[in-house]
């Protein structure tokens, strides 16, 4: 009787062994799964958090210059525009092409409009308005220059932020340069919006969406460069 105890209890003791050495169950590896992945997406959020938390860009100087240039306050308008030329020369040292070439221009551009507004040469604020446009457009090319990188860095949070701020750097431009969008522009930036979000919520999104959405507003981007290129005022 003690030998068959002894037996059944080796054999239980065998199938513990045995079931332990096979890993975790189905359940377990479920559970297991599903709080990697909430780990790995509220990663993505926090980076797309930082990222935009962190921005810093020349549209505070350019609203400061407009403002000034309307209430005939040439030397507060020129100190502005001088200081938004210094932050977009900051920018353009710290990227890569072609967005270093578009920054470097806008910079140079932006001095050269703060000593024609501090001698009384500028008669209009298109003229500012005409110089945001296109240095905003700089800043989208940046934005998506860095979008790109992200991506390929397989960093989802970053990729998110930079599709955000470059759909803003872009509508900025189209309404500083007084043109509307076009249905194509309009489709394009949404769908950047949509897939930054859904990168934000999801993180898996397919990697062929996120490069074409960039493509499509890289080619979105040049076209209003183009447009406000011809500019004058």
């Amino acid at each position: 009787m003690c030998i068959k105890q002894h037996g059944r209890g080796a054999t239980l003791a065998l199938l513990l062994i045995a079931g332990a050495a096979c890993g975790p169950s189905e359940r377990e590896r479920h559970t297991m799964d599903s709080i990697a992945a909430s780990t790995a997406q509220a990663k993505v959020a926090t980076q797309a958090g930082e990222v935009l938390s962190a921005r810093r860009e020349a549209q505070p100087y350019f609203e400061a210059a407009r403002n000034a240039f309307v209430a005939k306050n040439r030397r507060a308008a020129r100190k502005s525009l001088s200081d938004a030329a210094s932050f977009t020369r900051d920018q353009a040292n710290n990227a890569t092409e072609p967005a270093k070439k578009a920054l470097t221009e806008s910079a140079d551009e932006l001095n050269r409009l703060a000593t024609r507004v501090s001698n009384g040469s500028v008669q209009t604020v298109k003229t500012l308005d005409y110089a945001f446009a296109r240095a905003q457009l700089a800043e989208a090319q940046l934005h998506c220059t860095r979008a790109l990188d992200a991506w390929k860095n397989a960093n989802a949070g970053t990729t998110a932020a930079e599709m955000v701020m470059l759909a803003d750097h872009f509508e900025r431009a189209a309404a500083d340069a007084g043109k509307p969008l076009s249905a194509s522009a309009q489709q394009a930036v949404g769908t950047a919006r949509s897939l930054a979000e859904r990168l934000t919520r999801a993180g898996n999104v397919p990697q062929a969406d996120v490069e074409a959405s960039l493509g499509t507003m890289d080619k979105e981007v040049h076209t209003l460069m183009a447009t406000a290129a011809r500019l004058k005022s």
